[in-house]
């Protein structure tokens, strides 16, 4: 967000704030609240000339220090957070003193018990997801973009692996760590919506005659109703962090309360629907999914939030809209009933649910054979004609588990023999590479995009090209028909493959019938991988895809660009389901080139390579005479025109949890998939990739369904799990 928008967003959240008395009344009351201004801004008349500047319309003259004065105003003075302490929490400094009376804090604190953190307790990489509540007998709400975190499909009939996630009605700010008192396991997944982004968590153990009363009253009927929200916010990297530090005291991923008022409804995308969403202002940050708001005059719950965007709104599903549906309102504790709607049917009908279907219970997911596809994805139950992966994968810090053994990998499971090898292919290759132009940064033609800048330290570990091979007097670059490769020679696996895709030049050159795959002679043998290296269960995975570089103006240049990919520097060891399953590495370029490049010249530039990390397990086996670290998780990044003629570059991670099976490596390993912004695969990769952070509009922030991750550093970092295109923030 740039400055004149978010001047813009702060003069309107002020108006609301100071109503009838205007911009001039928030300067003195802003004084007169606890603390002062002087706690937060070191100079109080830039909060005056700030406010002047917004009523003259002057956005563009605002300096950095009137605006950071003005926020604090915003989310300090008029929407502040305190710690839940206990069943009860601090007092709260005014306006909303209120709070603090004897009454209102016996009648919120009673529902504290039946707020608590959505845990991942098999995830080493995601320490919590977001935050739910208990809604009926047995069943927690949250949201439908947490639930899919850990259960697959849509409606009444989920799949979910037993042990997945659990739920700490707790972990508060003095909560002992090894506290786990009140810590409950998820049973199942009683439902996950196909309109709103809410799902019901099965949770054992939950007390019967305790559960959250919910609201029946529409949200016209609640604006300006105070509310707050019970919930667990994280560190936002898409506000203002030394802000963000003062106002939860650089204190976060606890249970706190955050008061705020009920705004205008509005309407919002949310996953492939546009919907009438609740509107509120309280001071919810990314880890705030699945909070409870709650009325602060009634302690009902009115409304499950689910998203917000900085300065503008917070989005929550409104309980009265939930009860109006047959099949959520009978398994609720609703204060009342309202009248069953049809407004939502043709969201039910579109992944097969008939408008009147009986709820059914949750289906757990069988345990899957090794070296087996595996299972489908939520996007094929709904007929989406677009499978991308299954699971979302974050690094969050540098796990600390031990270096897998290192073993031999021997003969596989029978059933994949019986599936069928590729039979070797006639893939011809010139290796005279002469004539290779390799990857063209001018592809995009109004966008210039080089190759991604390595650092002085991966310098060092990066293969050196001979001399009389050299493009560009580069001294890592290996080129190849429409793309080119840097190595990384002690992994014997690239850095990166960098490709362009023309979408308008493919000429059909035959199916694939098998490989033959071919070692540069322009480095070293011992800084790639060979033959060897490769069984059954292990692929030669692609990193730059052969449908993404087969194109050309005839059929023997598309030929020959297909055939250039079959080289072991374009290669990584991955899972076989992994590299041939098209719900996990394929789709994505095809998606982006046919859903959102300019129609009449459909070009990308598609950047990829693994995410290599210490920990990544040995592999070995008994026909080499070396060993190599198998990397676990790969990065994509897509760079195209839009159809408005803009740019716009998109950052994903994918895994490969089905290595796990495999007899030549130690540990199971949990990994999958999701969009991230560029700004942060720079950091995991160490890669620059230029201005390509400036066209990343998921980085924006605000988009439905982004969950906030905690790092190992205390911070925090956006991510998107994809189950289907209309999840792409393009």
């Amino acid at each position: 967000m740039d400055k004149l928008e978010k001047a813009k967003r702060l003069k309107i959240m002020l108006s609301q704030i100071a109503g009838r008395q205007g911009l001039e009344s928030i300067a003195s009351a802003s004084a007169r609240a606890s603390g002062g201004l002087e706690s937060i801004s070191p100079e109080r008349t830039n909060v005056q000339s700030g406010l002047e500047k917004l009523a003259d319309n002057r956005h563009q003259d605002i300096t950095p220090n009137e605006m950071f004065g003005l926020e604090a105003i915003v989310m300090k003075e008029n929407r502040p957070v305190v710690f839940v302490r206990g069943n009860s929490y601090d007092d709260v400094g005014n306006p909303w003193s209120s709070l603090n009376a004897a009454e209102v804090k016996t009648r919120l604190s009673d529902l504290f018990p039946l707020i608590g953190r959505i845990e991942l307790p098999n995830s080493t990489l995601l320490p919590y997801a977001g935050t739910g509540f208990v809604v009926g007998k047995g069943l927690v709400a949250t949201n439908r973009h947490i639930a899919q975190i850990f259960a697959q499909g849509l409606g009444l009939t989920i799949r979910y692996r037993g042990g997945d996630a659990a739920i700490d009605f707790k972990r508060q700010v003095d909560t002992p760590e090894d506290d786990r008192s009140d810590y409950l396991s998820v049973r199942g997944v009683e439902m996950i919506h196909p309109y709103w982004d809410m799902a019901l968590l099965q949770v054992d153990g939950l007390r019967t005659d305790k559960m959250l009363r919910l609201s029946v009253l529409s949200p016209d009927q609640l604006v300006n109703r105070n509310i707050v929200a019970v919930g667990y916010p994280a560190l936002d990297p898409r506000n203002d962090a030394a802000l963000q530090d003062k106002i939860f005291g650089g204190v976060y991923y606890v249970k706190r309360l955050q008061p705020g008022v009920v705004r205008a409804r509005a309407k919002v995308q949310s996953f492939e629907n546009q919907v009438n969403a609740m509107t509120h202002d309280a001071s919810t940050l990314g880890g705030n999914s699945g909070s409870a708001i709650i009325d602060v005059d009634s302690g009902e719950v009115v409304a499950l939030h689910f998203a917000g965007e900085y300065l503008k709104a917070n989005y929550a599903v409104p309980m009265f809209e939930l009860a109006r549906d047959s099949r959520v309102a009978s398994k609720l504790n609703f204060d009342g009933r309202v009248a069953a709607t049809s407004d939502f049917d043709p969201a039910w009908r579109s992944i097969g649910a008939e408008a009147t279907r009986p709820p059914t219970p949750s289906i757990p997911t069988p345990p899957s054979p090794p070296l087996q596809s595996s299972q489908p994805s939520a996007a094929e139950e709904s007929e989406s004609t677009w499978i991308v992966p299954l699971r979302v994968i974050v690094s969050v810090g540098t796990p600390s588990r031990p270096t897998p053994i290192v073993r031999g990998v021997g003969a596989v499971a029978d059933q994949m023999a019986a599936a069928g090898v590729e039979a070797e292919e006639a893939v011809v290759v010139n290796q005279d590479y002469s004539d290779r132009p390799g990857y063209d940064p001018n592809f995009l033609d109004t966008l210039k995009v080089p190759l991604p800048a390595i650092s002085n330290a991966m310098q060092q570990d990066t293969a050196t090209v001979r001399p009389d091979a050299r493009k560009n007097g580069d001294p890592f670059e290996l080129a190849y028909y429409h793309y080119s490769v840097y190595m990384n020679k002690r992994r014997r696996t690239a850095w990166f493959s960098a490709a362009n895709v023309d979408g308008d030049h493919r000429p059909q050159i035959g199916k694939r019938q098998g490989d033959r795959w071919y070692q540069d002679t322009r480095i070293l043998k011992t800084e790639q991988l060979g033959q060897d290296a490769f069984e059954h269960g292990i692929d030669r995975g692609h990193l730059t895809r052969r449908e993404d570089t087969a194109w050309g103006d005839d059929v023997e240049s598309a030929t020959a660009a297909n055939n250039d990919t079959f080289h072991f520097t374009n290669c990584s060891l991955q899972a076989s389901p992994f590299n041939r399953g098209k719900d996990r590495w394929q789709g994505l370029e095809q998606f982006l080139l046919e859903q959102h490049a300019k129609k009449e010249r459909r070009r990308m530039m598609v950047i990829t390579g693994p995410l290599f990390s210490s920990n990544d397990p040995v592999y070995k086996n008994d026909r080499m005479n070396y060993s190599v670290r198998c990397p676990l998780q790969f990065w994509k990044v897509c760079v195209l025109i839009r159809q408005d003629d803009t740019p716009a570059a998109t950052g994903f991670v994918l895994g490969q949890e089905d290595i796990q099976s495999l007899p030549g490596f130690e540990e199971a390993f949990d990994v999958a998939a999701a969009q991230i912004r560029i700004a942060d695969l720079e950091k995991r990769t160490g890669l620059d990739f230029g201005r390509l952070r400036d066209f990343d509009h998921f980085a924006q922030g605000g988009a439905p369904g982004t969950l906030e991750v905690p790092t190992a550093a205390g911070a925090s970092r956006p991510i998107k799990v994809i189950r289907g295109g209309e999840d792409i923030v393009i």
